[in-house]
Formats: C-alpha cells, structure tokens, sequence
C-alpha cells in the first residue's frame, strides 16, 4: 500500500501540480470574462471623457482627443482632484471612440493584473529566491485566484473604468517599478534607473497607495545596501521622480475642493495615522479571516509547496533575518491603510482592495521567507547531526506534503461561507436569475435614444436596481444630478432624465 501511494505521489510531478494550478487559476476567470459583455460605463466613466468624446466626434483625430485629455486634467486638476496621470486616461474610456466597446475594460483590467502579480512574484521567487519556476506558476496561481475570487470591490477590480484605471493600472505599474529596482540591484544596468522612472513618472501621478508601496520599498534597499553598493543611490532617480509627481498631485486646489479646507499635511495627525494603521493592519487580518476565510486554506497551499520550492532550491538568496522581513511585510500592508485614515473622508472600496492586494504577497512573501530560512537552518544542523533531520522532497511530498493537502480539503469545508461568495459564484448567481439579462435589455434601450441624434431631449425607461458584480450608477428623475448631467454632455442632449411612471 504504500508503495502504491509513493508511486502516486511520484506520478504527479510538480510540473503536473504546476499546470492543474494554472488551468484552474484560467478556468475561474471564464465568469469574470464572460460577465464583461454586461459592462457599461457610467458616472465618473461619462464625465471624465466628455470632452475626448466630443474632439473624437468633431474631429476624428487622436491628436485633438489627447488635447481635449489634457485639458480634462487641468479641469479636473483645478476643481476636483490632483491625480494629473490617472485623470489623462480616465478620459480615453473605450466608448469615447466607440459605442458598445466597454467590454474591453474587464479583459483589460484582468490582463494588466495577471500580468503585473505574475511578472512580480516571477522575479522575486525564481529571480531572487531562486525557487524552480514549477512552483513559482503553482504560488501565482493561488495568489490570482485568491485575488480574483475575493477581491474587495468587483467593479474597482473589473467593471468600473474610472476606478480600475485609478487602482489597479497604478498596482501593476508600481510591481513594474519594484522589479525594476531589484534588477538595477542584482545587474548594475542603467537601463533598469530609466525604466524604473518611467514607472514612476506614471505612479507619482495616480494613486497614493501605489506610490506609498513602491517609496517604502526603495527606501529599505537604499537604507540596507548603501554601505556595500554606493550606486544604490541611483534609485532616487526613480524615487525622486515619483516623489515630484507625488507632491504635484497633492498640492492640487481640488483635492481641497474634493476634502474640504482641511485637507493637508499635518505632522501630529501622520504620527498618529500611523499607529492606527499598525492597529487597522491587525484588526482586519481577523476580518478576513472571518469573512474570507477560504484564503486561509490558500495560505496553507503556499507553505506546503514553498516547503518543497525550498528544498530544492540551491545556492542562492540567504534568508538571515525572518523577524525583520515578516515585521516590514506587515509594515508594508499596514501602510496601505495610511491614505484613507489620514485623509478622514468618506472613501470607496478602492483602499480595500488596495489593502487586500498588498496583503495576499505580503502574507506569501513572509511565509517563504521564513521555510527558507527553517529549511537553511535545518540544514546547517543535519550537516553535524548523526541523524537526518531534513527530508528530501520525496519524502517530504508523501510524508507531510500530501497529508497537508489533505488537511487543505477538509479545511475548505469550514470555509463554504466564504466560497459562496466568491465572485464566480456571484456572476453565476447574477446571470442565471436572468437579472444580467434585464439589465442589458434595459440599456439597450436607453442607449437606442441615447445614439439618436434626431433626439434632443431623452427619456430613458428606469434601470435594474440588481446588479451583481458590476457596477452602475444610473440616470434619475432629477435632470440636474451628476449622473444625468454628465450622459447628456457625454452624448449631446439637451435633457436626460429618467421617466418612472407613465
């Protein structure tokens, strides 16, 4: 029998284990990507692109669409909020070029996240822990698929332009800056200071949370390895880059507009943000596992094949200090917190989702760190030990590996609340009850008036208050709403309102 079992666990190859993560990781995102025909733009999606819409209209020429998405940054930059780089793509919604071209955003927004985690974790797992790249697609896999499954804010992560583009473009851009930083690191090439302050450019003027991620990471490596490596210096090129960007965007008179006069730097409420972010960082780690709890089971998956990743591993990253590293990990995740607290205005899901997804590589990162440092350890005392005391992978596999899976299912059984509500789930739900269908009925017949330029004044029949995943914000019976009065300027009437009876 238990030969039989270790011809079994022979079988399956990590390779194999490799290719079912990633298969399932692809299949999961079949919903998210099929629900993405449902997508509509609206609010924020309409207002900031009104004026590219209108170049594109009257012109037909790319050059005049970027003059009118400059002019929307000053606008906006003056009277409403300071993020120079975000707001000139806010105004390059697909729909400015075309009608019923929003489905591009969800493929977009999933695409630019796949890639931006994936290129990370690659590089910091294979690149700089010199783990197999088996185990690097099996890590990735999880992570996706606990950052797709249980993201915070559906329409922040997919559905919504504005604020995808405001979150999570600035994510994958500042992933990008750190590779690149850690590439000028390990290669010396100057190339990586140029590339890294491309990144930057971009992050210094979109989301705080994004530039907060990447200054604290380059300002450990230039604290940690100037005395070996002077030219380390050279990060605050980038640094210095993002930093501008940053102070532009912050010194804008419409975030004042947007958070009130008292909006600024204070140094007694920054000490006092930071406590409550450190405090923030625990209470919420307790919340998810509460209400998300199936990541928890995606956590133990991680350290079971991290095990392994580290046992085969040869010579390379030395992991001489897990307290310290698992100690700035939840620096890092608590600080994702700093933005919302300190501003004390009433925020979105966006920081949620920000803070999540800082949270699932901070968790992954601490735990490989520190079975990397065991598995060194362990080793140091086997080299003296009469005994073996460290298993080899095979051993480990059938021995503590398959019987931590095990454990894994039996734990997604305590965890079915959560599951219930993880996003496939939801977009199941949403289009099997016919919900998804009535309201892309609806909107087709609202945008069959809206494209009508025979009609000056348009009526539109009201829309479904359930919408699942997606996000919409729509039209009301009051004219001189926001949402009204930026559909009308976005597609030229004279009046939009919403006729709730006959």
């Amino acid at each position: 029998m238990h030969q039989k079992l270790k011809k079994a666990v022979d079988f399956v190859s990590d390779k194999k284990i490799a290719a079912a993560a990633a298969a399932v990781f692809l299949v999961s995102l079949i919903p998210i990507l099929y629900l993405a025909g449902y997508a509509r733009p609206s609010g924020d999606d309409y207002g900031y692109s009104m004026y590219t819409h209108a170049a594109w209209l009257d012109t037909h020429s790319l050059a005049e669409v970027f003059k009118a998405a400059v002019y929307t940054v000053k606008t906006m930059y003056m009277s409403w909020n300071g993020d120079w780089f975000t707001v000139f793509l806010f105004s390059l919604m697909p729909e400015v070029f075309a009608p019923y071209t929003f489905w591009i955003v969800p493929w977009f927004m999933v695409g630019v996240t796949v890639l931006g985690t994936t290129a990370f974790l690659y590089y910091v797992l294979v690149k700089i822990g010199g783990i197999g790249w088996e185990y690097a697609v099996i890590l990735d896999s999880l992570i996706l698929f606990a950052t797709f499954q249980f993201i915070p804010s559906t329409a922040i992560g997919m559905y919504w332009y504005v604020g995808a583009m405001h979150y999570m473009v600035p994510h994958a851009v500042a992933l990008l800056a750190l590779i690149f930083g850690f590439r000028y690191y390990q290669s010396h090439k100057i190339r990586n200071i140029v590339y890294a302050s491309l990144c930057m450019f971009m992050v210094g003027g979109s989301s705080y949370f994004s530039s907060l991620l990447v200054f604290m990471v380059y300002a450990v490596m230039m604290v940690l390895f100037f005395r070996k490596r002077k030219d380390i210096l050279y990060l605050l090129i980038p640094f210095g880059i993002g930093a501008a960007g940053f102070v532009v965007q912050c010194i804008s008179p419409g975030n004042k507009v947007r958070g009130g006069e008292a909006f600024g730097f204070h140094l007694s409420d920054a000490f006092l943000t930071v406590i409550q972010s450190l405090w923030q960082g625990l209470a919420v780690t307790v919340v998810y596992l509460r209400e998300k709890t199936f990541i928890y089971v995606i956590f133990l998956l991680c350290a079971v094949f991290g095990w392994a990743a580290m046992l085969k591993r040869k010579d390379g990253f030395r992991f001489r200090y897990p307290l310290l590293f698992v100690i700035f990990m939840y620096g890092l995740y608590s600080a994702m917190y700093a933005p919302a607290i300190y501003s004390a205005v009433d925020v979105s899901l966006g920081p949620d989702t920000m803070v999540y997804l800082t949270f699932l590589p901070a968790v992954l990162l601490s735990i490989l760190y520190v079975e990397g440092w065991a598995v060194g350890k362990l080793r140091e005392c086997g080299e003296s030990a009469p005994g073996k005391i460290l298993l080899d992978v095979g051993e480990y596999r059938s021995r503590v590996g398959l019987p931590l899976i095990l454990l894994a299912a039996v734990l997604t059984l305590f965890s079915v609340g959560s599951l219930r509500n993880c996003v496939d789930k939801r977009v199941y739900d949403y289009v099997s009850s016919g919900q998804a269908e009535d309201f892309r009925e609806q909107i087709a017949s609202q945008m069959e008036i809206l494209l009508d330029d025979s009609v000056r004044e348009a009526y539109l029949v009201p829309i479904n208050d359930q919408q699942g995943p997606l996000m919409h914000m729509p039209v009301t019976e009051d004219e001189n709403a926001f949402t009204n009065w930026v559909v009308k300027e976005f597609y030229r009437k004279d009046k939009v309102v919403m006729v709730t009876s006959p």
